[in-house]
């Protein structure tokens, strides 16, 4: 979860960097752009799976959204017909001191989390991924497990939250 802070933070300063451009460049014709478009930071972490597979690696795409949320769809491989089998919220510790204590149980802090999920930063250089991580380091996630794709082949059984111990 340490580069989860690291990547929301490459995030902000890539979003930075955009609008800079956008700001300073003669209006052009809009090129559309889809929802999926932009999921480019990539970590890889363990524990997201439960208890019952603690070192399987969780496969993170995420990106900068509006309201300033970070969000990651969570694959069980980096294949290119791997399976969504999870979703991470980030938060700013501002958003996540807003939450009711009960809310806050479902959460996880990076600062914590990052070093205990063994989490990389595949395509990034160690200074690179050294940002990442420092950026979103004092950030807070939330993941819903959708389905256990170590335990079933189809996308069956109840969503949880999984909350990192």
């Amino acid at each position: 979860m340490k580069y989860l802070y690291v990547i929301a933070l490459i995030g902000a300063f890539v979003l930075g960097c955009t609008i800079e451009r956008a700001l300073t460049r003669p209006a052009v014709a809009a090129t559309p752009s889809m929802p999926s478009d932009g999921w480019t930071i990539h970590i890889d972490a363990e524990q997201h799976f439960g208890d019952a597979h603690p070192m399987e690696i969780a496969h993170h795409y995420c990106k900068g959204v509006t309201g300033g949320l970070l969000e990651c769809e969570i694959f069980d491989s980096d294949a290119p017909d791997a399976r969504l089998v999870a979703v991470e919220t980030i938060v700013a510790p501002k958003v996540y001191s807003s939450f009711t204590p009960s809310e806050q149980g479902y959460w996880h802090y990076h600062k914590v989390e990052i070093p205990k999920v063994h989490a990389t930063l595949p395509g990034m250089t160690p200074d690179q991924a050294a940002k990442l991580v420092a950026q979103i380091s004092d950030t807070y996630g939330k993941i819903w497990l959708l389905w256990d794709p170590m335990t079933n082949v189809n996308p069956v059984g109840t969503p949880t939250i999984t909350v990192l111990k």
